[in-house]
């Protein structure tokens, strides 16, 4: 009775403290620009130190929904990144709260080794406060990773499949900002520009690519591929095939070759490796042949896809002289690379002029040296591990996950850099390395679980949530 009392007690403390700060925000909005503004500021602390304490979980659920459906958004009046709003606030819960999963992963070693050398790179080559500012933003989404394997699982669950949902919602909405780009204009409240599109330019002229709400379609392409991925692991039925064509879909229309020769290798990966009848294995080589042939079939994705690392293709050329110079470029950097602050890394202008290497592991080295190089290489050798572990289980979603990872890793990550220099794309290469984890523990529980039903006839861990009407 005292325990209800006490909960009761907080929660109308709780909501007079919200309402307060409500009303002295109202009042300052009648004072002036500059009252409102620190006051505004200040609402958001006391109600977001507030809904830390009450419902640690709505940041989970908020910051999943912002990062799938707006995630480049910013805080309307304030200029602070709704991903790395939530993202602080998903960390701080996480630390704050009783947790289930106590003990770190060998994964979370791997990322805390990879956060340290990044932060003695930073302190050995500071320079100013932009350095700081850089190695901030990259360190919380990174260590998102560490924050959200300490979740209950079927929390972690629910959290990837809000992601999932909010990302075929920016998926229907990136497909209408095609069609009539006026489909932007309610977003700018949030400080997107309606007028930023982007194309890709060929001898046929120009084709508009899919990105919607994250402006830039290969960081598009990336977080579908994420989504995609985690779409076959946690929904089964006709979710799972509505959400996937939406996704599917929506990753091609982003024309990202990264992210859609990382599904070819996937596949190709699950072929060889997984265990599966060959009904299963001919239904999967004749998608990929139907999809194939209807990619042929468009010329403007023709144009894109078949005519990559040809003498025609101007971002091939830009890549391979970036290679060709990176030895150069980086001589005299190579313990702690070039810094943390560099205007290619900031200033969108300095960034397009200069032809830093395209490949997000010697970006790394370019950026931190080598030992973080090294240290972004282990975590992704490892992360193949692990994929290849879902690869030989029994279960075709798990080994289309655990393929994707690995062509993530050896395709995605030596075509595109975003994943080290926008928080945006370091945020969705936490989540794919967190449900890897994820798929790779059913995996293993799958296996003992069947070794032990084939002794004793018992359910495993996987057909008891499937019996339940969970998916694992």
């Amino acid at each position: 009775m005292w325990l209800v009392e006490s909960a009761r007690r907080s929660w109308i403390l709780g909501t007079l403290l919200v309402l307060s700060a409500a009303v002295v925000a109202f009042g300052s909005l009648m004072v002036g620009t500059k009252p409102a503004f620190l006051v505004i500021v200040l609402l958001l602390v006391v109600v977001g130190a507030y809904v830390g304490l009450a419902h640690p979980t709505w940041f989970l659920w908020a910051f999943a929904a912002v990062l799938g459906f707006m995630p480049v958004a910013h805080l309307p009046g304030v200029h602070v990144p709704l991903t790395l709003a939530f993202a602080v606030a998903v960390i701080l819960a996480t630390a704050v709260h009783p947790i289930e999963v106590r003990s770190l992963t060998t994964m979370d070693w791997f990322v805390i080794v990879l956060i340290v050398v990044s932060g003695i790179s930073m302190l050995a080559t500071y320079v100013g406060f932009a350095d700081i500012a850089q190695y901030v933003k990259w360190f919380t989404v990174t260590i998102l990773i560490v924050a959200l394997l300490r979740l209950p699982r079927l929390q972690l669950r629910t959290f990837g499949r809000v992601y999932v949902v909010a990302s075929a919602a920016c998926a229907i909405v990136a497909a209408g900002v095609l069609v009539y780009p006026g489909v932007m204009k309610p977003f700018k409240l949030f400080g997107y520009d309606p007028s930023a599109l982007r194309f890709v330019y060929h001898s046929g002229g120009a084709t508009q690519r899919l990105a919607g709400t994250y402006i830039d379609p290969n960081a598009a392409g990336i977080g579908f591929f994420v989504a995609l991925v985690m779409c076959v692991v946690l929904f089964d039925g006709r979710a799972r095939n509505v959400l996937g064509v939406i996704l599917a879909l929506a990753l091609l229309l982003t024309l990202s070759r990264a992210g859609l020769f990382s599904v070819i290798v996937g596949v190709v990966l699950m072929l060889v490796f997984q265990t599966m009848s060959n009904r299963k294995r001919l239904a999967i080589v004749g998608l990929g042949v139907a999809t194939f042939a209807a990619l042929a079939a468009v010329p403007q994705l023709r144009q894109r896809v078949f005519s990559s690392f040809g003498s025609q293709d101007e971002g091939s050329s830009a890549r391979l002289d970036a290679l060709k110079e990176y030895p150069s470029t980086v001589a005299g950097h190579w313990v702690f690379g070039k810094g943390w602050g560099l205007a290619e890394f900031i200033d969108p202008e300095t960034s397009f002029t200069t032809n830093y290497v395209a490949n997000a592991p010697l970006l790394a080295v370019y950026r931190g040296g080598i030992l973080v190089g090294l240290a972004f290489v282990a975590m992704l050798i490892y992360g193949c591990y692990l994929g290849y572990q879902c690869l030989r289980s029994r279960r075709w979603e798990w080994g289309f996950y655990g393929g994707g990872f690995i062509g993530f890793s050896v395709v995605a990550l030596q075509l595109d850099f975003s994943t080290i220099t926008i928080p945006v794309s370091t945020a969705d290469l936490s989540l794919l390395i967190v449900f890897l984890v994820y798929t790779s523990e059913l995996a293993r529980a799958d296996s003992r679980t069947s070794t032990s039903t084939a002794e004793d006839g018992s359910l495993g861990q996987a057909d008891v949530l499937v019996g339940e009407g969970r998916r694992p």
